[in-house]
């Protein structure tokens, strides 16, 4: 009886696979947190933008920024599944500031820029170590 040989990986290069297959997953991986730290910023400032936009319509309807919550503005929604917490840091007669507090994951990983703002004058800001350019997009 003839014995016929069957072609397969030995165990070297199965390692060697698994070992390539490692190395490029520890480079790719630091990239993607980043690349979705940004992006989950980037769903903050949409939020934060839309929600001043809510504060212009109760302005126009109380002449008066004071008074305003989130609950009032009926914005609860902007902030479902976002990693930040929305806050009216302050609403008088004219003026607000508007802030974007990180929670979560997002609150380690975004050091950079940590707390957004938006001020009634559109003046946007950040609490973190960053530039307020290369946070605000």
């Amino acid at each position: 009886m003839a014995m016929r040989f069957q072609r397969a990986f030995t165990l070297i290069e199965l390692m060697l696979a698994l070992m390539i297959a490692a190395i490029l997953t520890s480079l790719a991986y630091p990239a993607y947190i980043d690349h979705e730290t940004q992006a989950e910023r980037l769903r903050a400032e949409v939020a934060l933008m839309q929600l001043a936009a809510q504060l212009e319509v109760y302005f126009s309807d109380n002449n008066s920024y004071d008074g305003a919550t989130i609950h009032s503005l009926h914005v609860a929604m902007l902030m479902q599944g976002l990693d930040y917490r929305l806050k009216i840091a302050k609403a008088s007669d004219m003026h607000y500031l508007i802030r974007a507090i990180p929670k979560n994951s997002q609150a380690e990983r975004d050091t950079d820029c940590e707390i957004l703002s938006l001020s009634d004058t559109n003046k946007r800001g950040i609490s973190g170590d960053g530039s307020v350019n290369a946070c605000w997009r």
